[in-house]
């Protein structure tokens, strides 16, 4: 394949029997003789490597598949980096390896809207359910806190402030100046990250004019949410508290700066409502209520520097090199 329309990036960890569905959806889209496939393995377990060079073996010869891996575990953002290096075509369509696309014509779909020149990223319907009933997300919003909206995330898709790379086809000179995914989100909201950036496209901290996206209706896919990869622990108060805030101060400073920074690091331990919010399943104790108020901001304070500088780097360019397993290597390979 000399010249694919489209670059599909597929990072898995321990996914061996969610890639089928996953890579048969794929296969199976109406211009998938010009569609080509890089998945980037994160140091899996299983036989999810040797699955896949035995089950498509010819995917693998004729080009349209191939297969990279990390030694070790690298996380979504750095798989997602190597796979955007990787691609060849000039617009990349992001799968998780947990999903499967509903819909044969949703790439052509996606391409022909970008070639109208309106926006420089669609996504389509994701549901929980094939009956789809119940939504995952169409079009992302954040509040003001950097919280996902859920509610609005699960049920509108009119100008939408984020979209999934659970499945979404962005332009690759996007992904470019934007400097790929930012590595400090290990396991989760690295595309609301991502996609944040690039509305409100405060690069480098300059204010540019926003990126807008479209949600295309008639588009669906399946999101089963595979439990392996997640690490979420909604009964441990300290570790869960201290991962979901770093987060999401994280993404207020990438998209809001200092000002709202420092805005939501003095009210965010008094709005007790954000504790159900998240999730937590244990009282609300002293000790809790001492390490919100004081313990956390603090070191959030110490590490600012630290988070302004990291967050300000290339994250393609700092991303780690997979190896590659299967296929034809190219001249723009890592």
């Amino acid at each position: 394949m000399a010249d694919p329309l489209c670059s599909v990036v597929i990072v898995a960890w321990n996914r061996r029997r969610e890639l089928k569905p996953a890579l048969d959806s794929i296969f199976r889209q109406t211009i998938a003789h010009r569609i080509e496939v890089i998945v980037v393995d994160n140091g899996s377990e299983d036989d999810t490597l040797e699955f896949l060079q035995h089950s498509y073996a010819d995917a693998i010869q004729d080009e349209r598949l191939r297969v990279y891996a990390f030694e070790r575990n690298e996380g979504a953002s750095h798989g997602r980096n190597a796979g955007i290096r990787l691609a060849r075509a000039k617009h990349v369509c992001f799968l998780d390896s947990d999903a499967e696309i509903i819909s044969d014509n949703a790439i052509e779909r996606c391409l022909e809207r970008l070639a109208q020149g309106l926006e420089r990223a669609v996504g389509g319907m994701i549901w929980f359910d094939r009956e789809r009933t119940r939504g995952f997300c169409f079009g992302g919003y954040i509040t003001h806190d950097g919280h996902v909206d859920c509610l609005r995330t699960q049920t509108e898709r009119e100008n939408p402030m984020f979209l999934s790379t659970c499945f979404s086809v962005w332009e690759k000179t996007l992904l470019e100046e934007l400097r790929g995914f930012d590595p400090f989100y290990f396991w989760g909201i690295e595309d609301v990250d991502f996609s944040v950036r690039a509305y409100f496209n405060a690069q480098r901290g300059r204010r540019r004019a926003a990126t807008q996206y479209h949600v295309l209706d008639d588009i669906h896919v399946l999101h089963e949410m595979a439990s392996t990869g997640r690490k979420y622990e909604a009964g441990n108060f300290e570790k869960t508290f201290m991962d979901l805030e770093r987060q999401r101060l994280y993404l207020v400073l990438s998209y809001g700066g200092l000002f709202e920074f420092f805005r939501n690091l003095l009210r965010g331990p008094f709005r007790v409502k954000r504790f159900s919010e998240v999730g937590y399943r244990m009282p609300f104790q002293f000790r809790h209520q001492f390490l919100s108020a004081w313990w956390f901001p603090l070191i959030r304070l110490i590490k600012l520097p630290v988070d302004w500088r990291n967050m300000r780097q290339n994250h393609l360019a700092r991303s780690p090199h997979p190896r590659l397993i299967a296929g034809k290597n190219t001249d723009n390979s890592v």
